[in-house]
This record gives C-alpha cells, sequence and structure tokens, in this order.
C-alpha cells in the first residue's frame, strides 16, 4: 500500500456525457505519453447518457459499442481498463449478480474480471463474480473505519486519518481548482496531474 501511495495519478477532465471517441483519444494519449496502465472509467451510464437519448434500445446498443471499443482498447494497448456499471433496479436487499449489471451482457462477456459490491443488512463486501484469468472466485469484507472516513478490508484495523494520506495538503495542491475561466477547450489537455 505505502508503494501504491507513491504512484502518480492523472485525471481525465471530463464531466458528464461524454464522446466515446474523445474519451478513447484521451486513455490513447495518456498510455503513450504518460505511460499509463490502469484507466478507471466512472462510470458508464453517465458517460453515454448524451449519446443515447432517443430509446432505451438505443441506450443498451450505445453501451454494447462503448464496451466493445474499451476491450478493444484494452487489448490493443495492454492496458487494464476498469468499467465501473451501476446495477439496474433491484429489489432492496437483494444479492447482486451478473445479471444485476446495468445494460445488455456484453459488459460482463467482454470483463476479464467482475467485481460486485454487496451491501446486505450487517456489512458491505466486494464479492468477485468473474475472473478470466484463473477462475478464482470469493468475497471480501468491507469495514467502515469512523476515524479515515473509509472502508478497510479487516474491522479494528488502525487506518491513518483522511488529511495523512497520498501526501495531503500537496495532493490538494496539485489539482486545481477551476474559477470558470478556463481557456478554450483543448482536445490534447485532457489530463491534471
Amino acid at each position: 500500500a505505502d508503494r501504491f501511495e507513491t504512484l502518480p495519478l492523472y485525471f481525465m477532465k471530463f464531466h458528464g456525457g461524454s464522446d466515446v471517441e474523445e474519451v478513447l483519444n484521451a486513455m490513447d494519449y495518456a498510455a503513450y505519453v504518460h505511460d499509463v496502465e490502469h484507466i478507471i472509467l466512472d462510470n458508464m451510464q453517465f458517460m453515454i447518457s448524451r449519446q443515447s437519448r432517443t430509446s432505451s434500445f438505443d441506450k443498451f446498443e450505445v453501451q454494447d459499442v462503448a464496451v466493445e471499443k474499451f476491450r478493444q482498447f484494452a487489448t490493443d494497448k495492454n492496458v487494464h481498463v476498469t468499467l465501473v456499471v451501476h446495477p439496474r433496479k433491484e429489489e432492496e436487499g437483494s444479492k447482486l449478480g451478473i445479471s444485476s449489471i446495468f445494460g445488455s451482457a456484453k459488459a460482463t462477456q467482454e470483463a476479464d474480471t467482475v467485481l460486485i459490491l454487496q451491501n446486505n443488512t450487517k456489512c458491505k463486501y466486494v464479492e468477485v463474480k468473474k475472473n478470466r484469468f484463473d477462475g478464482t472466485l470469493g468475497s471480501s469484507p468491507l469495514f467502515f473505519d469512523q476515524g479515515s472516513g473509509r472502508y478497510v478490508e479487516q474491522a479494528h484495523s488502525h487506518v491513518p486519518p483522511k488529511n495523512k494520506v497520498m501526501g495531503s495538503s500537496d495532493l490538494q495542491a496539485q489539482i486545481p481548482v477551476t474559477s470558470g475561466n478556463e481557456p478554450e477547450y483543448n482536445p490534447w489537455n485532457f489530463f491534471q496531474k
């Protein structure tokens, strides 16, 4: 975990509905220029919302095309892509499965790994529902640590307070706050470090 904190983080400057091709261009740029090896896209439904306003059928088709393009990118560039896809509406308190993932089956079919954040009345846990690498499935409980405001794997484990993590104020100082007077959109200025 200590080594992970030393890795650079880059944030794409996309918010709300975004064109998938623009996101892929930014991902390609990050992989080439910054040698990025892991990209997290959060979340699929929000990202494609601008492109799928005509009907629910179009929404699923747009999602399938996007998933296919992200899968192809991951394969071609040897980059791990984590794609957050929220579940469809399920009955309150029911356990989620692979079929609970929003959209068609394409998202889970193309995925190497499917992780689901489960929430029952007693605790939250991460469940591995698909693992193409070695087939190992299972779950890991998560406990909320009041002191740090984070979830941890073991109850009562010591977690440093939030302001001590990832360089505290140093990290906050590196992420600029926008004033609303930014220069005109530049398609190659996708990243903040």
